[in-house]
């Protein structure tokens, strides 16, 4: 009942075997393709929000150690962790709307971590921050060199989790007490948002299928 360290994992490049790390590159965006009933939609969200639940349910403290990108699912993941910490080598970004999509998390449950201006932005512009920019706009709390990354963040995972149980408990009770109804109000908007015509269309061209026209 100490502390939990969420990172991500370190790859090898197809074709130039150079290693890279990626935190969270978000959801499986063939998975969209096949949510155009609302009731597709409904089963889909709830069952994406499970891992945002337990973290914020969890009576341990959990520590986001971004090493990589970490866009879309993966931006929110962190969000919903106790905080955060990067690498040099993280980027963030909600690019959800590229593809007619919003991000469900961020706009609902991310407004009161984040504020509504910042959530704004990031979700109408899409735009791809670095580790220092995520800094600079309260994202993660410091920035370390992508090597020292995990035993800075080890290190203060050890300082939290010698600390009371209870008291650490109270804390995320009381700091996350309004999570639930955020989520729910999510799970009720997500469904008609996968079903729209614009998203279809847009995660079918995505996909290399065929398109529909769209009107704006």
């Amino acid at each position: 009942m100490g502390c939990i360290v969420l990172t991500g994992q370190e790859f090898k490049h197809p074709k130039r075997g150079t290693p890279y790390h990626v935190f969270s590159a978000g959801a499986d965006v063939e998975q969209f393709a096949h949510l155009a009933k609302v009731e597709a939609g409904y089963d889909f969200i709830k069952v994406c929000f499970e891992p945002f639940k337990a973290i914020e349910n969890a009576e341990t403290p959990v520590i986001a150690a971004v090493n990589g990108s970490a866009f879309g699912f993966g931006f929110e993941i962190q969000g919903c962790c106790d905080f955060s910490f990067a690498g040099t080598n993280a980027r963030f970004a909600l690019k959800e709307l590229n593809h007619g999509a919003l991000p469900a998390w961020a706009v609902s449950r991310g407004v009161e971590r984040y504020g509504n201006s910042l959530i704004s932005f990031l979700a109408l512009s899409t735009m791809e921050l670095d580790a220092y920019e995520a800094k600079r706009l309260g994202i993660v709390i410091d920035v370390y060199e992508a090597a020292e990354l995990m035993p800075k963040v080890e290190e203060i995972a050890a300082r939290i989790g010698k600390n009371s149980y209870v008291s650490k408990t109270f804390i995320k009770r009381l700091l996350n007490r309004h999570h639930q109804e955020h989520y729910q109000d999510a799970e009720r908007f997500m469904p008609a948002i996968f079903a729209t015509e614009h998203m279809q269309s847009a995660f079918a061209r995505f996909l290399g299928g065929e398109t529909r026209n769209v009107k704006n």
